[in-house]
């Protein structure tokens, strides 16, 4: 069957999460010695939070996919009605609560490995139906704009729920590449034999000139970059190449569009709903309180999906500032923030010390005050290279803030530097009403009137 697009295609992504953590249990299983008691808890407690992410991704396609398609088809479909998640979750819990000494850690071994081989024989298959089976019937019963707008959803969901997505896992595991992957692929019958060691005369891809790699890497982009640096140590390495990452987009990064090419060639004048979008986005995740005890069901689907894309912004706007930004801040030409929902001044301030070669900053409608720009004017000489800026519609950066902003900033360019038209403070008057600095206002800023 020829596979579907892949912005519509609901089911393969999170499949292959599942299957990466089926690979993964199967070989801590195979690995664990069950006399020595510190590995079979560790070994229990890894299974607990693995089935944990089973039992929580068939409710996310019971709520977003099945639960969806039942109301369209008029059809009852039993995907997920039996309860072996939860048999083999209180599987785990007795073991742990219950397991006292090496006699019952090996009794208990034999149960475990026959239940888990049970299971992973009926997950595999479950799987693999629901992409030949429902796939197909979502194609049908759905228009390509909803699907994509469920796939949407149900990628928000999970990475709401487990930083699952590649580019956050990529980012978290940065520092931390193995020397090896360990690559294991399952059928429904059988578990593949380790791969025979590569000869010394091999022509794989891994013994390619860096070079080379190199040139195949800038056809990437920043999600497939992040699962190339989990490879290997060279290839971790040669992601971490500055000329890879010239131009940033994590707002868009964060909502599934992995463009990272010259802003020239964005859209830069996104459609009314987008910006609806984002500004919902902003307004739930500020009103949301990440302490407070809030009962999930009883909110909108909308505000939640809303929220959940808001979390997963931060976390990759952390995961660029604290995993790669060290690395290849210097090479960074393009920054686009623009209608951010997360974004935040201290965010700003450390990117601006940590891209101090930076030619293009967006920060449209984005809610940062002056002190964005504190480190970028203290330390090294400002911005030297920066020649578009655009802070259209953020509200709180005062006149006072531009002018400073505007003196350390030598190449910005008339053509290209946009702000607010609601600057307060000193300058106020000057800067009212401006689209750019056409209006004589950077003049006033370089004289220091």
């Amino acid at each position: 069957m020829a596979p579907f697009p892949d912005e519509v295609d609901v089911f393969t992504a999170p499949h292959w999460r599942m299957k990466q953590l089926v690979g993964r249990y199967c070989d801590k299983l195979s690995k664990t010695n069950f006399s020595n008691n510190n590995d079979f808890r560790a070994l229990l407690q890894s299974l607990y939070a693995t089935f944990k992410e089973f039992k929580m991704h068939e409710q996310i396609e019971n709520e977003y996919i099945i639960g969806l398609l039942q109301q369209r088809s008029q059809t009852i479909y039993n995907v997920h009605s039996d309860n072996k998640l939860s048999e083999m979750l209180s599987l785990f819990e007795k073991g742990l609560k219950n397991v006292k000494n090496e006699y019952e850690q090996l009794n208990y071994a034999k149960q475990l490995k026959e239940r888990l081989e049970a299971f992973t024989r009926d997950f595999l298959p479950h799987m693999k139906e629901e992409e030949e089976v429902f796939q197909p019937m979502l194609m049908e019963y759905f228009t390509y704009e909803e699907l994509k707008d469920i796939k949407k959803k149900v990628i928000a969901q999970h990475c709401s729920q487990k930083d699952t997505a590649e580019l956050l896992r990529g980012l978290s595991l940065w520092n931390q590449a193995e020397e090896r992957q360990k690559v294991l692929k399952y059928s429904v019958d059988e578990k593949a034999d380790t791969e025979a060691e590569v000869s010394e005369h091999s022509t794989g891809i891994t013994h390619l000139p860096p070079e080379v790699m190199l040139s195949i890497f800038s056809y990437l982009n920043p999600q497939e970059l992040c699962r190339c640096s989990q490879v290997s140590t060279k290839w971790s390495q040669l992601a971490k190449t500055g000329s890879l990452w010239k131009h940033l987009y994590p707002v868009h990064w964060a909502r599934g569009d992995w463009y990272s090419g010259p802003a020239t060639e964005l859209d830069t004048e996104p459609d009314e709903e987008w910006v609806r979008n984002r500004k919902d986005e902003s307004r739930a995740f500020q009103e949301w309180d990440e302490d407070a005890d809030i009962d999930e069901s009883e909110e909108s689907a909308e505000e939640s999906v809303a929220i959940s894309i808001a979390q997963m912004e931060k976390r990759v706007l952390h995961g660029l500032i604290h995993n790669v930004l060290p690395y290849v801040g210097t090479s960074v030409k393009t920054l686009v923030l623009a209608y951010s929902s997360a974004v935040s001044s201290k965010m700003v301030r450390q990117i601006l010390e940590l891209c101090p070669n930076l030619e293009h900053l967006d920060l449209t409608q984005t809610d940062i005050s002056d002190s964005a720009f504190d480190r970028a004017l203290t330390l090294g000489g400002g911005l030297p290279y920066l020649e578009h800026l655009n802070l259209s519609g953020c509200l709180t950066v005062t006149g006072a803030g531009l002018q400073d902003l505007v003196s350390a900033c030598p190449s910005l360019n008339d053509e290209y530097f946009y702000y607010c038209d609601n600057i307060n403070g000193p300058h106020a008057d000057t800067a009212s009403g401006c689209q750019n600095l056409q209006c004589g206002f950077r003049a006033c800023c370089r004289s220091g009137e």
